[in-house]
C-alpha cells in the first residue's frame, strides 16, 4: 500500500472521530473541519508507516491545533457582533458524530449532552486546558497519563483542570434534562399559543425563567439574548406574527439539533427553492420548555448546506 493510500486509509477511519472531537473544542463546524484538514495534510508529510499509534498521533495534532485556535476565538468572540452561538447542528445535516452510537449507553449520554448547546456555550467559560481535559477524559474516554500526553502537561495538572471543569459544569446539570418523549407536540403547542397570541398558552408551556438566544452574525434579525417570563412571552407574540406555519413560503422539519429536540426553517427565495433560514434547538426543565436556541447567521448556515453537500 502507497503512502497516499494508507492517509486515505487513515481519513476515512478517523476523520469523524475528529470532527465530534473538535467540534466540541470549538463549538464551530467550520472550524473543526479547517483543522482537521489541516492535520491530514500535515501527516502526509510523513510516512504512515513511521506512526506507531496513528490515532494517538491524530488527536495530539488535532487537539493542540484547536487549542491554539482557541485561544484566538475567544477573543474574536468578544467583538462579534450581537451574540455568539455554537453552530447549531441538525441530525440530517451531519454524519460524522454516528460512531457515538457504538459506545454504552451511559457514554451515548454523555456525547450527547456535550453535543447540547447548553454544554458548548457553558465550555466557552472554561480555560482551553479545563476544556480539552474534561473532553477528552470524561466524554472521550482518555486515561489522565494519556491526556497528559496529548496535551504535555503533567498528570496532575490534567486531573486539576477536569476537576474544576467538572464542578463548573455540574452547578448547571439541570441544563442537561433529557427532553420529554412528547416534546414535538410541546414545541408546536408553544407557536399554537404565539400565533393566537394567548399569553396564559405560553406561559404554561415555558419555565418560569425560560432563556430565547438567537444568533443573527450582524446580518440578519435575532433575539440576541432574553430572559425571564414575560420578555419570553412578548417576543413569542411578535414571532406568531410571522407566517412561518401557514405560509406556503415556509418548510418546517422536526428533527434533532445537537442531540436535542430541534426545528429546522427554510424559506422559499426569489428563486423560488427553499434555503434554510433557522435551525431551532430546545431544552426542557420538568417537561416545560426552558431554552430554546435559534441559529440564523447566515454564515454559520451557509457552513451547514456547504458540509452536508461535501457528505453527500
Amino acid at each position: 500500500m502507497s503512502a497516499q493510500q494508507s492517509w486515505k486509509s487513515l481519513y476515512l477511519a478517523y476523520q469523524p472521530y475528529l470532527i465530534s472531537l473538535c467540534y466540541r473544542l470549538l463549538g464551530s463546524l467550520a472550524e473543526a473541519e479547517e483543522i482537521v484538514q489541516e492535520t491530514f495534510l500535515e501527516g502526509q508529510k510523513l510516512p504512515a508507516t513511521s506512526i506507531n499509534n496513528p490515532r494517538a498521533w491524530l488527536v495530539k495534532v488535532c487537539t493542540n491545533k484547536a487549542l491554539s485556535h482557541l485561544e484566538s476565538a475567544y477573543k474574536r468572540r468578544e467583538s462579534y457582533p450581537g451574540t455568539w452561538l455554537p453552530e447549531a447542528l441538525p441530525q440530517s445535516f451531519h454524519s460524522w458524530d454516528l460512531w457515538a452510537n457504538q459506545h454504552s449507553p451511559e457514554q451515548e449520554l454523555l456525547l450527547s449532552e456535550s453535543l447540547s448547546l447548553s454544554f458548548l456555550l457553558m465550555a466557552e467559560k472554561l480555560s482551553a486546558e479545563q476544556r480539552a481535559s474534561f473532553l477528552l477524559h470524561d466524554i472521550f474516554g482518555f486515561s489522565f497519563a494519556e491526556v497528559a500526553q496529548l496535551l504535555e502537561k503533567s498528570i496532575a495538572s490534567c486531573r486539576k483542570a477536569a476537576q474544576r471543569a467538572r464542578q463548573q459544569l455540574q452547578e448547571q446539570k439541570d441544563r442537561f434534562e433529557p427532553p420529554p418523549k412528547d416534546a414535538q407536540k410541546r414545541i408546536f403547542q408553544l407557536y399554537r399559543c404565539a400565533q393566537k397570541g394567548d399569553r396564559e398558552g405560553l406561559a404554561e408551556c415555558l419555565t418560569s425563567s425560560p432563556e430565547l438566544w438567537g444568533d443573527g452574525g450582524g446580518k440578519v434579525f435575532a433575539a440576541g439574548y432574553i430572559c425571564g417570563l414575560e420578555e419570553s412571552i412578548q417576543f413569542l407574540e411578535k414571532v406568531g406574527a410571522i407566517p412561518i406555519f401557514v405560509s406556503d413560503n415556509y418548510r418546517q422539519e422536526y428533527i434533532s439539533v445537537n442531540a436535542r429536540p430541534g426545528l429546522v426553517i427554510s424559506r422559499k427565495n426569489a428563486l423560488g427553492l427553499f434555503q434554510l433560514d433557522t435551525v431551532l434547538s430546545y431544552e426542557f426543565q420538568q417537561g416545560k420548555i426552558a431554552t430554546i436556541y435559534a441559529q440564523r447567521s447566515p454564515d454559520k448556515l451557509d457552513v451547514l448546506v456547504k458540509s452536508r453537500s461535501a457528505s453527500l
